[in-house]
């Protein structure tokens, strides 16, 4: 009888060890698991709508805001469930009474979401803005330049676990030109602001 006991006692605790070795080798692998699954690829294209105003310190005229359309891609790698980070080319063109303005930024960005079930991410960076053809408003003549450009944003990312999701973001571009020479003389720290609004496919 008391051995009988005995292995009563011994199927019991072996049946009562066996969840637990199974919740400790899945805790074991948590770790990983929040990770998402395929490729490290983290990929977005998108438009926008844009709207731009130029100033700068000593400027006295009063520079109106224009509105056009932009196109951007993020390129880059997933460090994580919620890090990604890569390179951003955002482009869009602006037509004045005297001429057009091209511009490319091109940037070092981080997008990072603070909770996983959710969609919402704030993203930031820094990099170069090319200006091509721009005829500057106060005088006459191209003006090609290279400025400081940075960008900050935030906006929020549908079936963000998914391959294939839609993104909405609200950014805003700041390139600083430095001092311009113009056809009237120089205009010194010229400052460009980008606002836009935009919608993007993301592949993961």
């Amino acid at each position: 009888m008391s051995t009988a006991w005995q292995l009563l006692a011994v199927a019991v605790l072996m049946a009562a060890l066996n969840p637990s070795s199974a919740a400790a080798q899945t805790a074991a692998d948590s770790p990983t698991s929040d990770l998402p699954a395929g490729s490290k690829l983290w990929l977005v294209a998108g438009g926008s709508f844009t709207t731009l105003r130029g100033d700068c310190q000593t400027c006295e005229g009063d520079y109106p805001y224009r509105h056009t359309g932009g196109v951007y891609v993020d390129a880059g790698r997933r460090i994580g469930s919620r890090l990604d980070v890569g390179l951003q080319t955002f482009w869009s063109r602006f037509d004045t009474g005297g001429g057009h303005i091209n511009a490319t930024h091109l940037d070092g960005i981080a997008s990072f979401r603070p909770w996983d079930a959710h969609g919402f991410f704030i993203k930031g960076g820094a990099g170069m803005a090319l200006i091509r053809n721009w005829i500057d408003t106060i005088g006459s003549g191209s003006i090609n330049s290279k400025a400081l450009s940075v960008v900050i944003g935030s906006g929020w990312t549908f079936r963000p676990a998914s391959r294939l999701g839609l993104q909405l973001v609200a950014e805003q571009y700041a390139a600083a030109l430095g001092d311009l020479q113009t056809a009237t003389g120089e205009v010194p720290d010229v400052m460009g602001n980008y606002w836009t609004l935009g919608a993007g496919i993301v592949i993961r």
